[in-house]
């Protein structure tokens, strides 16, 4: 994960992709995920990044991917304005996957609340309840906990609570 303030991660993401080799980056990419937005008197469904301000590197050799980064940055100018190389853990890596799928992307998800418990009917926060730290109805959005070694993420996620009782 290479961390990059002040930089447009698309154009970022284009420029890793066109200089960097195929030894060094196996893929990179941006996550993304589904919110609701109401705006004209009805809502719709919007993509927004799941992570401002990172890009996703996916490297077989990080010590490589370093080197290139360094070596190509008068292009991809980051490492010198305060961007970092930040390595994601395996536990961090398995629930990113679970919940964003291949395509790095979080699908809308659906539920209600019982009794003041979550349940989820679908999407992709169906049967990870306990990851779910706060949910903000009007919103429709459901923040979301990822404990992991040394550091604790929070991300927002889309969740549409059809029905309370």
């Amino acid at each position: 994960m290479l961390y990059c303030p002040n930089q447009k991660e698309e154009d970022l993401l284009y420029a890793c992709k066109q200089h960097l080799t195929g030894e060094a980056l196996k893929d990179a990419f941006v996550f993304t995920y589904d919110r609701m937005r109401r705006h004209g008197g009805a809502w719709h469904l919007e993509q927004q990044l799941l992570f401002p301000h990172y890009l996703f590197l996916e490297s077989k050799d990080e010590g490589k991917l370093a080197e290139e980064l360094k070596r190509y940055s008068p292009v991809l100018p980051v490492l010198e304005s305060g961007g970092k190389l930040i390595r994601v853990e395996p536990e961090e890596e398995k629930l990113l996957r679970m919940l964003c799928g291949e395509g790095h992307h979080s699908q809308m998800s659906r539920g209600y609340i019982r009794d003041g418990q979550t349940v989820v009917t679908e999407g992709p926060l169906r049967g990870r309840e306990n990851l779910i730290r706060r949910i903000d109805r009007h919103k429709r959005i459901a923040r979301v906990g990822m404990p992991s070694a040394g550091r604790f993420w929070e991300m927002q996620v889309g969740l549409e609570i059809v029905s309370k009782s």
